[in-house]
């Protein structure tokens, strides 16, 4: 009966070792396909910080594709990763041109950007990225590879459901040097806000309102246990600061009044014309009152 008690429980441990098993190599899987979706070739760049910080920047829009249209040609466009095979391998730029009916004709695909020659810049919120296709300019361009420049720039608004590759311009009048551009909004780019440190109101705050707790508390210690206060006269300086407000009042009367200050009250002294006497009235000479 024990043995028997114990098999399902062994049947079970054995299944949840089985359901692991798989969740990790899910898991790897996930990861090394992740990884696996860049695909650019930066062949001409040395290993370095600067690369892979670009890399880094780029990250979050690997792996996608995008379209875009002129008059002439429909243009699929991705960001380190392959869009087409009909035309070759590691195709990252197709052209194609437009039939009749509005409709891409495969028949009339190009390579115009190839992932086996990647170059990349960057800046606070900018990436140029550049694919130097392996199809050369038949008469144009001294017969050069045909090369590919996707302008991506920040903008905060554009989330990545919004997205779009835009076809800028051709340029096929030169000698050498000419390219398709395109440009990319995203806010992938964007640079992330970072802290800039406090600032010198933040610090002066933090100052006063840790200096305030520390007169607080242990003035408060101080009044309770030492001076045996009660109540309210636990507050530090107590007496003080009921009366700071009446102090505030007659400072802000000294110096903001504008009425004219009140003339001290005195005596003025009485003429004789203001006395009423008469005539039959005895008339006192000081002099009689003086000592002889």
């Amino acid at each position: 009966m024990e043995g028997r008690q114990h098999q399902p429980v062994f049947g079970n441990s054995s299944r949840a070792s089985k359901v692991s098993l798989i969740a990790v190599f899910l898991l790897t899987f996930l990861m090394f396909s992740d990884a696996a979706e860049d695909l650019c070739q930066f062949t001409k760049y040395k290993e370095s910080e600067t690369l892979q910080a670009s890399k880094q920047m780029l990250s979050p829009l690997v792996g996608k594709s995008y379209k875009s249209r002129n008059s002439e040609y429909e243009f699929t466009v991705g960001i380190c990763t392959q869009v087409a095979e009909q035309v070759g391998k590691n195709v990252a730029v197709l052209q194609q041109k437009l039939s009749d009916d509005g409709k891409p004709d495969p028949s009339e695909a190009h390579d115009i950007g190839n992932l086996v020659d990647t170059h990349i810049m960057t800046g606070s919120d900018w990436i140029l990225l550049e694919y130097r296709g392996l199809e050369k300019y038949g008469e144009r361009c001294n017969q050069e590879a045909k090369r590919t420049t996707i302008m991506i720039t920040c903008d905060e608004l554009v989330k990545d459901s919004d997205a779009r590759m835009v076809y800028i311009e051709e340029e096929n009048q030169k000698e050498e040097d000419c390219y398709y551009l395109f440009e990319l909004k995203h806010e992938a780019v964007c640079p992330n806000p970072t802290s800039g440190g406090l600032s010198v109101g933040s610090i002066l705050l933090i100052v006063f309102f840790s200096v305030a707790s520390v007169y607080l508390f242990v003035g408060f210690l101080y009044s309770r246990f030492v001076l045996g206060a009660k109540g309210m006269e636990q507050i530090p300086n107590y007496e003080f600061w009921k009366d700071f407000g009446n102090l505030q009042a007659e400072g802000c009367d000294l110096v903001c009044r504008t009425r004219e200050p009140r003339r001290a009250g005195g005596f003025r002294g009485i003429g004789d014309d203001q006395l009423d006497r008469s005539d039959d009235m005895p008339v006192v000479r000081d002099e009689n009152l003086l000592p002889m």
